[in-house]
């Protein structure tokens, strides 16, 4: 019961900190594309995803690792912050280096040389640093550090750059910021490390060090394949039919893709204890990603349900009428929770049992998938075929992983059933339907939630440890008034 009680409070926390970061970072974002125009624009979205790329390369997988090994032997938190620190910055700077010699060596004029090289500095050193140590605060299941930095950062951030972009700065004013934000929240994060957790012990061992890149290289590939899959489809699109395709499709995934915060933010707080007990209980990890499963779903199906039945109306409400094309788009798409929710903690489970390969294995074969699917479909049917190529490679990606689950796992397909908030959701779906063209958008997506709550409670969908779950989260006192 603590151990249930202590992860719902992680994701309660970090999901605390992620509500700033979605409402700060995309106004931030809009101020930026507005003050600095297509031109700047341009050059600041460069700068952000080369170093992006460079960051997820740098890392290597090493946060992952350190999660999953830290968590079973904390004992080893020392010897981790000191020798892992000194590597960390060794691959960031040489990150650097490589930002540098891009921005150099390309025709960039002389003045956004500086202020894109901070940009990408900022990010592959000191966001690096910082993405290391929270890893360290996940193994010890003390997010609220990682929050608390993750905060710092967004405020400075977004404070520092909208003062500068409004005075004038321009681009050297977001890249003054966005190093003021990564540094001061780095310093935040190592000052807790040695101050709550372990005073870090230089050894410089190579061989420890080669040992953690070859067990961190699989989540290297994980992420980096990760990543890139994102933006497969929409440079496709683009080069079969043009940008204003890529634009619609892209669009409609941008939706799909900001779900996909839900299942990663769970999963960095259940991730550790999958760690710390794996060894012990392999039958406890299944039930908690039978649970886990479930209460994702119960957030999934839902969300499908809206996307089916009101895309217009979410097209129109995010991004405007000339999106509105991009409809059809989303109704294929609007399927894919379905799967990514169930298949995300699976492939956390099994990287938890060191079965990182399987996980490298499923997410490689789906990529692959992706991509013929949308060589093929692409320039015949436009977005369109990139919606469905990127809908049948996410179900090919469940249907591995949940192979791979139960036969290495013992995690049978039909313990994740949950036809409870499917039917929920189907029912929800009714009366939506019969009010849709009287009702405003935003009272019928309120009518639907509450009728798909009613319905869900109304099954019992919920039994007696999941109240509890539920309730250890309230404060204390507030659980045992309830």
């Amino acid at each position: 019961m603590e151990d249930a009680r202590r992860i719902a409070k992680n994701i309660v926390v970090i999901m605390g900190g992620g509500t700033f970061r979605a409402v700060l970072m995309p106004l931030f974002t809009v101020l930026v594309a507005r003050k600095l125009g297509t031109e700047g624009f341009g050059a600041y979205s460069f700068a952000l995803s080369l170093a992006y790329i460079l960051l997820i390369v740098g890392e290597m997988g090493l946060p992952k690792l350190v999660v999953r090994e830290l968590a079973a032997d904390r004992d080893q938190v020392a010897r981790f912050v000191g020798d892992l620190t000194v590597l960390r910055l060794v691959t960031g700077v040489a990150s650097a280096g490589i930002i540098y010699a891009i921005v150099a060596f390309t025709s960039r004029s002389s003045d956004t040389r500086l202020p894109l090289f901070l940009i990408g500095l900022s990010y592959v050193v000191f966001t690096g640093l910082r993405r290391f140590f929270d890893a360290v605060f996940q193994a010890f299941e003390v997010m609220k550090y990682q929050a608390l930095s993750d905060l710092v950062d967004i405020l400075l951030t977004f404070g520092v750059g909208s003062v500068l972009l409004l005075r004038g700065y321009g681009l050297v004013g977001i890249s003054y910021a966005l190093m003021v934000g990564a540094v001061v929240s780095m310093g935040v994060d190592f000052m807790i490390l040695t101050r709550r957790l372990a005073r870090p012990v230089f050894t410089l061992d190579l061989a420890f060090w080669k040992k953690m890149v070859a067990g961190a290289v699989p989540f290297g590939i994980i992420g980096l394949v990760t990543f890139v899959f994102g933006y497969t489809n929409t440079v496709l699109v683009s080069a079969f039919k043009g940008d204003y395709q890529a634009g619609l499709f892209s669009s409609a995934y941008r939706i799909i893709w900001a779900m996909a915060v839900v299942p990663a933010t769970c999963m960095t707080a259940v991730f550790p204890y999958l760690s710390r007990t794996g060894r012990q209980s392999a039958h406890r990890n299944r039930e908690v990603i039978r649970r886990v499963i479930k209460y994702l779903a119960c957030v999934s199906l839902p969300f499908c349900g809206m996307l089916g039945l009101f895309a217009p109306q979410v097209i129109r409400s995010v991004y405007g009428d000339s999106y509105l094309s991009a409809r059809s788009a989303l109704w294929v798409l609007a399927a894919i929770p379905l799967f990514s929710f169930t298949y995300i903690p699976l492939i956390d489970l099994l990287n938890a049992h060191y079965k990182q390969r399987l996980s490298v294995v499923a997410i490689l074969a789906c990529a692959g998938i992706n991509v013929a699917l949308c060589l093929a479909l692409a320039p015949w049917l436009g977005f369109m075929g990139a919606a469905v190529s990127t809908l049948v490679s996410e179900s090919f990606m469940l249907g591995l992983t949940l192979f791979f689950a139960w036969r290495h796992m013992r995690i049978h397909p039909r313990l994740l059933g949950n036809w409870k908030p499917a039917l929920a959701a189907v029912a929800a779906s009714a009366p939506c339907l019969a009010l849709r063209s009287i009702l405003p958008f935003y009272w019928l997506v309120s009518a639907y939630v509450l009728s798909y709550l009613g319905v869900l409670f109304a099954l019992r969908t919920f039994d007696a440890e999941d109240w509890r779950i539920f309730r250890s989260v309230l404060p204390r006192r507030a659980a045992l008034r309830a």
